[in-house]
């Protein structure tokens, strides 16, 4: 990232210098199709913590040796972007990426789009303060979110998808935190780690079963983090 601290609302000057790019950077990228125009706003464009997120996305694609089109290829695939995501995540959690964990999103903003969200949004668990006091969510929350929206998911259920995974998460991560305290693992951290796979890959077989058409008949295990670069022609 560059040296200016991003904020909630930016210009295409403020973006360009909170990644690391140029503002005719930023353009090339909009030119191109792989980065939403920004929301106009009387006479000024304003560009938010999503566009910063799949900025850092490309940006650390591009460092990884994809093309641009091949870029372009993975974001517009919903597998393959799934499978970017995954690998994303995994590498938080590693602390083995070249991406910041987290980006400034915008209260006003989320409070349009979900309305259902809890008067104090730090509630969530998805939303808290930095050290300079800026509103921020992690990166990949915010990348996956602004795409859903874009794909025409109602602004509704990806709220509900949100809080309703807090929820079951902080409840299932309390009562394992209990039996941990009665065994005085010293490991605890570690062991819930590996637990909270278990609750994640729980979830996507029982999410995609009742979500897609295909049902429980076509019951599939989850794919693996990685993502395959012949998929997306990775340059030679």
């Amino acid at each position: 990232m560059g040296d200016h601290v991003a904020r909630e609302t930016m210009t295409v000057t403020e973006l360009a210098d909170a990644v690391g790019m140029t503002p005719r950077n930023v353009r090339a990228y909009q030119s191109r199709g792989l980065l939403e125009g920004p929301e106009i706003l009387g006479r000024l464009a304003h560009y938010s913590g999503a566009h910063m997120a799949r900025l850092l996305l490309i940006a650390s694609l591009q460092r990884e040796g994809f093309t641009l089109n091949a870029i372009k290829r993975l974001l517009e695939s919903p597998s393959s972007y799934s499978a970017i995501v995954a690998d994303r995540r995994r590498r938080f959690r590693d602390e083995s990426t070249d991406m910041p964990a987290t980006v400034p999103v915008s209260e006003e903003r989320i409070r349009q789009l979900f309305p259902s969200a809890p008067d104090d949004l730090s509630e969530t668990g998805l939303v808290w303060r930095d050290a300079e006091g800026t509103l921020v969510s992690p990166t990949t929350v915010v990348g996956v979110a602004r795409t859903l929206l874009s794909l025409g998911v109602p602004p509704d259920l990806v709220a509900q998808l949100q809080l309703d995974a807090v929820a079951y998460g902080r409840a299932l991560g309390t009562a394992f935190r209990e039996v941990a305290r009665k065994r005085r693992s010293r490991d605890g951290d570690d062991v819930a780690r590996v637990a909270v796979q278990l609750g994640a890959v729980a979830f996507e077989i029982a999410f995609l079963e009742a979500a897609t058409d295909g049902g429980a008949g076509n019951r599939t295990v989850p794919a693996d983090d990685a993502v395959d670069r012949r998929d997306v022609g990775h340059p030679a």
